[in-house]
Order: structure tokens, then C-alpha cells, then sequence
């Protein structure tokens, strides 16, 4: 088998198209440059094979029996070319959008609107990986992630998702006899925390307690801890759309407010394209945010 070296795609590619619409006008169009830069690189073919390819025939063009010959195998391996790449995109569209989301933002946003996104997406999948933990993108485990923060993350892309501020809240029941003269009082109480989330450092921070700690915290997911929230069993900081529903219906009451502006829920992809699912996913987050 000959192993000297193979002409160059652009060559190729300009050749196969000329073969097939018999002229270097219509190649031209097909692969978006000048009919000039079509010839080129055929003659440029022709000089390199040592043979005529495509030659005259009155106002158009006619394939040479070397051309004929040719055209027929760069449209084989072309075909092929083109059923592997799409095998293997229909292989990734059938991939789930894995998103990294907190168990607290998934059961009290999320997991509320799934139906919806059902709906408006019946042919994607999804794989919610709840965690707290700040998920490393690069390493493309996951598609999206969802998170609370400022949205000063390196590395990633970080687009405003979802504001909200930032509250200690508890049963009302629960401090319904207290009254609290300073927010240092408030660690006496029972505290909960969700796993690798900091709310309670940020808020100990903000109030110039960054050395202290609550007496006594229990770290339970964020599903679990809004169930003991509203039994009244501690007090916990958390994000305002966490609790809002809570809020509104007198279920839960906010002891303290931090509105910053620029903090709330960011989403976070990696940078470049994104697949095709991946993209609906961000565009249906962003719409129902």
C-alpha cells in the first residue's frame, strides 16, 4: 500500500465538491470560499498526483476517468466520515445534563418545576447530583452547577441566576418568648447546617463574630433541616428562596437579613460550546428564574 504522504482535506474536500456539482462556482458556495480558491486547490491536487482530474467541457466542467475514479472514493470515505461523527454525537445527546445542585435549592426550587421542564423537554435526560460541595468543572463531571455565592468563582463561566439574600430563621413558635439583644444571643440556640455550606461563617462574619461558634449545630442535608426548622427544633442561616414558601405562610420567621447586592444563586458551566441539551437546560433554567 502506497504510505507516501495524503493531500492535503482542504484539497480533497474541494475536489469531492467540484466532482459532484461539476463546477467550482457551486464548490465554492458549498464550502463558503471564492470559486478561485476552489481551482487552486485542485490544481493544486492535480500537480501533486501528477494527473488531470477535471477538465473543459463547454461551459462547465467534465471528470477525467482518474477524476471519475477518484470522486467515487472521496465520496465513500467522506459518507463514512460523516456516519462516524454522527454516530458518536448521537451517542453523547443521549447523555443526561448533569447538574451539581445542593440538596436545598433542589427540593425547594428545583424539584418543583421538574414537571415543567418535562414537558417542555421530554427528550432530554436529567442527573441532579446533590451535594454541597463546590463541584471542580474542569474535570467534566458535570454540565451545570447551581450555586450561592457572589459569583466570583474561577475557572468557569458564572452567570446571575436566581438573587436572593441571605436570612436566620426559625420557627416562629421557637423565639416567639426570646428576644434577642445582640446577635451573639442567637448562638445559644440550637443551630442546623447543611454539609459543606458556609452561611452560618458568612453570617458570623458579617456580624463580627467570625471567632465564635454555635454551642451546639447539627449538620443534616437541607431537605432534613427545613423539616426540623419547622418543628422548631433550631434556627438556621440559609438563602431567602430556600425559605420563602415557609415564610409566607407563617411557617418559618426571619431573625436577621442580609441583602448584598450581586449574592444569590449562580449557574456555572465550563467554558466553550456547549452540547446541544446542555444549552436547552440553561436556556429553560434562565426562563424560569
Amino acid at each position: 500500500m502506497d504510505d507516501a504522504p495524503l493531500p492535503t482535506l482542504a484539497a480533497l474536500r474541494a475536489f469531492e465538491a467540484t466532482a459532484r456539482h461539476l463546477g467550482f462556482s457551486a464548490a465554492g458556495r458549498e464550502l463558503n470560499v471564492t470559486h478561485a480558491a476552489v481551482a487552486q486547490q485542485v490544481r493544486g491536487l492535480e500537480r501533486e498526483l501528477d494527473v488531470v482530474l477535471v477538465q473543459r467541457s463547454g461551459r462547465g466542467l467534465a471528470l477525467t476517468a482518474d477524476g471519475s475514479d477518484l470522486a467515487h472514493d472521496l465520496s465513500e470515505g467522506f459518507a463514512s466520515f460523516r456516519r462516524g461523527i454522527s454516530r458518536i454525537r448521537e451517542q453523547k445527546s443521549a447523555l443526561p445534563v448533569r447538574i451539581a445542585i445542593t440538596s436545598s435549592f433542589a427540593v425547594s426550587w428545583f424539584m418543583p418545576r421538574l414537571a415543567s421542564f418535562r414537558e417542555a423537554h421530554p427528550d432530554i435526560e436529567l442527573a441532579l447530583h446533590p451535594s454541597a460541595d463546590l463541584v471542580d468543572m474542569a474535570a467534566g463531571d458535570h454540565d451545570l452547577a447551581i450555586r450561592f455565592g457572589s459569583g466570583d468563582w474561577a475557572g468557569v463561566i458564572s452567570e446571575p441566576f436566581l438573587p436572593t439574600s441571605f436570612v436566620i430563621c426559625a420557627a416562629p413558635a421557637l423565639v416567639a418568648d426570646w428576644s434577642p439583644d445582640c446577635p451573639e444571643d442567637l448562638l445559644a440556640l440550637p443551630w442546623f447546617d447543611e454539609p459543606g455550606r458556609n452561611e452560618q461563617a458568612i453570617w458570623l462574619k458579617a456580624m463580627g463574630l467570625a471567632q465564635q461558634r454555635a454551642s451546639n449545630v447539627t449538620q443534616v442535608p437541607g431537605y432534613m433541616m427545613l423539616a426540623a426548622l419547622r418543628e422548631g427544633q433550631g434556627i438556621a442561616a440559609t438563602t431567602r428562596a430556600f425559605v420563602q414558601q415557609d415564610v409566607d405562610a407563617g411557617r418559618l420567621t426571619i431573625l436577621w437579613e442580609d441583602e448584598t447586592p450581586g449574592r444569590g444563586y449562580h449557574l456555572l458551566y465550563r467554558r466553550g460550546p456547549l452540547r446541544s441539551q446542555v444549552a436547552a437546560v440553561r436556556k429553560w433554567l434562565k426562563r424560569q428564574a
